[in-house]
C-alpha cells in the first residue's frame, strides 16, 4: 500500500472568527506584557505568544504508513507506530489516537490529534480505523 500524506495548516482552514480571537489574543498578550513589565514584558510576550502560535500558523505534514504515521512540523519528524494507540476519538477538526482503551485524562497528553486540513475527513478517518482495526 502507498504512503497517504497531507499538509494541514489550522490558520488556512479556520473559520474567519477564529482568525479574529486568534490575532486578538495575540495582540492582547502584548498589551498585557506592556503594561505589567514595560518593554521587557512586551518582548518576553512577543517570545511566548510566537512559541504558542507557531502550531496555528506554520503547516503540519502527516503521513499514513502501512503500520504507522509520521508527523512532520517545522525541523522535527516523528513516527508513531499504530500498535501504540488503542482507541481514537474523531471530532470536527481531526481525531485524537489515545493509547488507553477507556476515556482518561491523560490521553490529550498521552495521545496524538491528527488534524484534517483540507483533505477528505471521512477518507483520513477510514484509512486511520483500518489501520487500528486489529488494536480497537
Amino acid at each position: 500500500m502507498d504512503n497517504f500524506r497531507w499538509v494541514s495548516l489550522p490558520a488556512r482552514d479556520s473559520r474567519p472568527v477564529i482568525k479574529v480571537i486568534a490575532v486578538l489574543g495575540f495582540f492582547l498578550m502584548l498589551l498585557v506584557g506592556f503594561v505589567e513589565l514595560s518593554w521587557v514584558g512586551a518582548i518576553v510576550a512577543l517570545i511566548v505568544s510566537v512559541i504558542v502560535f507557531l502550531q496555528f500558523v506554520l503547516p503540519t505534514a502527516f503521513t499514513i504508513k502501512e503500520k504507522s504515521i509520521t508527523v512532520e512540523f517545522m525541523f522535527s519528524k516523528k513516527d508513531y507506530e499504530f500498535s501504540r494507540f488503542k482507541s481514537c476519538y474523531p471530532d470536527n477538526s481531526g481525531v485524537l489516537l489515545s493509547p488507553f482503551s477507556s476515556p482518561s485524562r491523560l490521553e490529550n497528553f498521552r495521545g496524538l490529534y491528527v488534524r484534517y486540513g483540507r483533505e477528505e475527513r471521512e477518507k483520513i478517518l477510514g484509512m486511520i480505523r483500518e489501520k487500528m482495526k486489529p488494536v480497537i
